[in-house]
């Protein structure tokens, strides 16, 4: 099944829009790989298998409670230094 789409200007980049029942399951967001076609002016685009995350070991969910009770503490000076 194909579509034909228009090429849509974004900031310095185009996108093209991907008709929902061309997708089946998929949602945005999922990972893509698109490709030059074999001839000219043409582009293969294929969905790509969501990555599964690795669950945190217990050295990363402490680096990342010490930084959040940094961040609730210095809070509000964080921010004057980002303002500054």
């Amino acid at each position: 099944m194909a579509a034909t789409q228009k090429l849509i200007k974004v900031g310095s980049s185009v996108a093209v829009v991907i008709p929902k029942h061309l997708l089946g399951v998929r949602v945005a967001g999922a990972p893509i790989r698109v490709a030059r076609g074999s001839r000219p002016n043409t582009f293969t685009v294929q969905v790509l298998p969501e990555k599964k995350v690795a669950p945190l070991s217990s050295r990363e969910k402490h680096v990342l409670s010490v930084t959040d009770a940094f961040i609730s503490r210095y809070r509000a000076d964080l921010k004057r230094l980002k303002d500054a």
